[in-house]
């Protein structure tokens, strides 16, 4: 019965053993169940974190695309504002230039020239600019994260500086307006008929049948009996730029001579305010300089390889364009007046319709004192350039020889181009000259005739 009891007992204890050891198995097996679904929780949690942090991110990326629209818009606005500053005068003058036949290079800001860009998505656009829509609706938002106003003086800067990039025939700055001087006294109203021959190109100067000359009747008065010594000023190449124009005309003294282009398409009007504010007249007539055509001065100018009649046509066009001044001064000649066969029938016209005429001196070469000589032509040659080199040390250098020729010689002719530099020189120089006694003359006063050098004086 014992023996039994033990054998059983004896049996059980593995029994035993082996059910524990099958509870262990399946309690690690139900523990590694259970324990293994808060894993893919845990691995989750920073995907859920991923996707709250990625849509922040997506938020910070929309303000720019947003605000993209808001700071591309205002670069067209700066051009447009600059081009309302510029004078409606300007854009007549260009459009004037054109006509004329002047080569007028085209000026563009660049970008707002440029097409669209091509191969863009359509939904794009439509999704910057419902995000632009967005953005516009809610400015407090755009404005902390767009900053716009650095961006857009930046965005200014380039916008302005072609403006200033010098052009054939208009400034490529627009010059500051020099103040208004007390207009000397007008001269009569421009043109005297009985000065006038009406051509089919338009009106021609001429000697009147009484004999009287457009270079004496359209002169500006002048003490014959000064005996200062004289310096004549004259501002060539007006009636391009209104700016400039208006600038010399008003701010200048009537003392100054002007000289007009002949392709403006205002030349009687410049010419009758000109006169009105006491100015004396001269005309541009364009001739060949040594670099043309890498520097064409029109489509009008007078060449050495055309022929003499072709020379003539071209001057009379260019006298055709305006009446009621007194002469006419060559524009960048500096070939053409070196050529006595091409200046001598140039010169005989000029004479025999009464006019003076001016050597600009661009050339030590020119043949016009010998040649006018022999014909006999009231004329004159200037003495200097002022502004060669448009600074103002340099022309108040020029000034101060200019000033010492006239003191030696008596007389002497300074030319400059309306640069707003020059200008403002002139108009400082011709009060200190005539405070340390030099007058300052119309050109008239200092022209002169081989036969009678000195009736001039």
């Amino acid at each position: 019965m014992k023996g039994s009891t033990r054998s059983s007992s004896g049996a059980r204890l593995p029994l035993m053993l082996l059910l524990g050891f099958v509870v262990l198995i399946a309690g690690v097996a139900v523990w590694l169940i259970i324990s293994s679904p808060p894993t893919p929780d845990k691995a989750s949690e920073p995907a859920e974190k991923n996707s709250v942090a990625a849509e922040p991110k997506t938020e910070d990326k929309a303000p720019p695309i947003a605000a993209e629209p808001h700071g591309s818009n205002p670069a067209p606005e700066p051009a447009a504002d600059t081009a309302n500053r510029a004078p409606d005068s300007a854009a007549k003058d260009t459009a004037g230039d054109t006509a004329a036949g002047i080569n007028v290079p085209a000026h563009g800001t660049g970008s707002e020239d440029k097409p669209p860009p091509i191969g863009k998505d359509v939904t794009d656009s439509a999704s910057t600019e419902k995000k632009a829509e967005k953005t516009a609706k809610v400015p407090t938002q755009t404005k902390p994260v767009a900053s716009p106003e650095p961006p857009t003086k930046t965005a200014n800067t380039p916008l302005k500086s072609p403006l200033r990039t010098p052009s054939a025939t208009t400034p490529a700055v627009v010059p500051k307006k020099l103040p208004r001087v007390a207009p000397d006294a007008a001269l009569p109203p421009s043109p005297d008929p009985a000065l006038v021959q009406m051509t089919s190109l338009g009106p021609l100067p001429r000697v009147s049948d009484d004999g009287r000359l457009p270079r004496q009747v359209y002169a500006k008065p002048f003490n014959a009996a000064d005996s200062r010594p004289r310096v004549a000023i004259v501002v060539t190449g007006l009636g391009l730029s209104a700016a400039a124009t208006e600038s010399a005309i008003q701010g200048l003294p009537g003392s100054v001579t002007l000289a007009f282009a002949p392709y403006s398409p205002r030349l009687n009007d410049w010419i009758r305010l000109a006169r009105a504010a006491g100015h004396e007249v001269l005309i541009n007539i364009p001739m060949e300089p040594t670099n043309y055509p890498a520097y064409d001065p029109g489509p009008q100018t007078l060449l050495t390889s055309l022929n003499a009649q072709g020379n003539l046509d071209r001057l009379f066009w260019s006298l055709s364009r305006g009446t009621g001044y007194v002469g006419v001064v060559d524009f960048l000649g500096s070939q053409f007046t070196t050529s006595r066969v091409h200046m001598t029938p140039v010169l005989e016209a000029i004479k025999n319709r009464g006019l003076l005429y001016l050597d600009s001196n661009s050339s030590p070469r020119s043949v016009s004192p010998s040649v006018a000589a022999k014909l006999n032509l009231v004329s004159a040659k200037a003495t200097l350039t002022l502004d060669e080199r448009a600074s103002r040390t340099e022309i108040d250098r020029r000034f101060a020889e200019l000033e010492q020729r006239a003191k030696r010689e008596r007389r002497a002719i300074g030319i400059a181009s309306p640069y707003p530099v020059s200008l403002e020189r002139i108009a400082n120089w011709v009060r200190q000259l005539e405070a340390r006694g030099i007058a300052i003359a119309p050109v008239s006063a200092l022209t002169q005739t081989p036969s009678a050098p000195q009736a001039a004086q």
